[in-house]
């Protein structure tokens, strides 16, 4: 079982470069949108997190990039989680357009991995018990 959260955006002209293609670092940007939405959709969003002293600095992250993203396209930020989180959690993310036929066309792929943080002493933690239990129905 895994939680999986769909997002849309559309592209902006800011985030084309001079070739009329999405700059590469942009989907990056996208992946941040993603977890923070998927985030949200479960119920707990990064300002709350940090209320209760936890943060979540990134310590891995990868892309693949398989097609250009075009200015104005209406793209869909997929954001999966496939397993339970322990000290990290990992996110994996899929950036699509719907092509003219109305098929899915994947675009990017990547994840991204973040470690939970206490706020005060920096240390790391484990998974915080309310992330758990959000994702317990889902990743088991």
């Amino acid at each position: 079982m895994s939680y999986s959260f769909d997002y849309p955006i559309r592209v902006g002209y800011v985030d084309t470069d001079k070739m009329g293609f999405v700059h590469n670092s942009n989907y990056f940007v996208y992946f941040e949108i993603g977890r923070t939405e998927a985030m949200r959709n479960l119920g707990i969003s990064y300002k709350e997190m940090e209320n209760k002293g936890v943060m979540m600095p990134l310590v891995e992250q990868y892309a693949k990039y398989h097609k250009p993203a075009f200015y104005d396209d209406r793209l869909t930020i997929r954001t999966k989680i496939e397993q339970m989180p322990k000290a990290k959690i990992r996110f994996d993310y899929f950036i699509l357009r719907e092509s003219d036929d109305g098929k899915e066309e994947m675009l990017c792929s990547g994840y991204n991995i973040l470690a939970f943080v206490d706020v005060l002493t920096k240390k790391p933690l484990k998974c915080p018990d309310f992330v758990s239990k959000m994702l317990e129905k889902f990743c088991g």
